[in-house]
């Protein structure tokens, strides 16, 4: 009997997903609404609940492409990467990589950059707690001790690269002004959680080298290497140094140790 039901679940969900019609005949007729129209209704709501969780998620995208392209891109979406999760909190987490390669969003690529730029955000919101380590700790390390440091970060921490001026147009949707035009716009930018917020800033390349270093696993030592194209060995490692007295302060760093 189980397995009957299993399987007669698993059907009439397939049914739903992909808006087909093998359920009908799994159906009892009854009046005054015909299967097909009580079948439509749940395909109906299964589709528009996903579309409500991809506009929850990315609302400055919603924002750009208004209502009807938006739920055009919902059903594409849907097509290629059904929802696979217990919590509709995560779908959508492929889509950044759906709009740079389907054929109806890739020639505008500024789109997918958007969709990373709001996914990290939603992602760095719900990310795990976890203690940071505090400023003051620096001052408690000696000479001998900076070399062999190495970092763990924060779980809302992330670091991603963008190609176009994603940030410039969602500033300009979050605040209701016409947002300007795709441009081209390569820049690194960091964004985490703090007090409850996400937050972001864009970096400079040489502060994103030596992040990806120290993200790597590396001793502060080593990754201080990353930094030769734009300091000099002499000057490379003050400047770590700063850095790392910032992202402390910025609460991105979990741990400290090789002290």
């Amino acid at each position: 009997m189980s397995d009957t039901l299993t399987l007669l679940q698993q059907r009439v969900a397939t049914s739903i997903r992909q808006r087909s019609d093998d359920a009908l005949a799994l159906i009892a007729k009854s009046q005054p609404i015909s299967p097909a129209i009580r079948l439509g209704v749940y395909q109906d709501a299964y589709l528009l609940r996903l579309d409500e969780a991809l506009r929850g998620n990315f609302p400055k995208l919603h924002v750009l492409l208004g209502d009807e392209s938006m739920m055009a891109l919902t059903t594409a979406y849907v097509a290629a990467q059904p929802s696979r999760r217990p919590s509709i909190r995560w779908f959508g987490d492929q889509l950044p990589a759906f709009l740079a390669t389907h054929p109806d969003y890739a020639p505008v690529p500024a789109l997918a950059d958007l969709a990373r730029f709001e996914w990290a955000l939603c992602t760095a919101f719900d990310a795990a707690d976890a203690d940071t380590v505090p400023a003051t700790a620096l001052g408690t390390l000696s000479d001998d001790d900076w070399p062999a440091l190495r970092l763990t970060f924060h779980p809302s921490f992330q670091l991603i690269a963008l190609a176009w001026n994603c940030v410039a147009v969602w500033r300009a949707l979050d605040t209701g002004e016409t947002p300007p035009n795709p441009s081209s716009d390569a820049r690194n930018w960091a964004i985490w959680r703090q007090i409850d917020q996400p937050h972001y800033r864009s970096l400079g390349d040489d502060e994103a080298a030596l992040l990806r270093a120290m993200q790597s696993g590396l001793p502060l030592a080593t990754a201080c290497e990353s930094l030769l194209p734009w300091h000099d060995e002499d000057a490379a490692p003050a400047h770590a140094a700063g850095l790392l007295g910032r992202w402390l302060h910025e609460g991105w760093i979990r741990t400290i140790t090789g002290a």
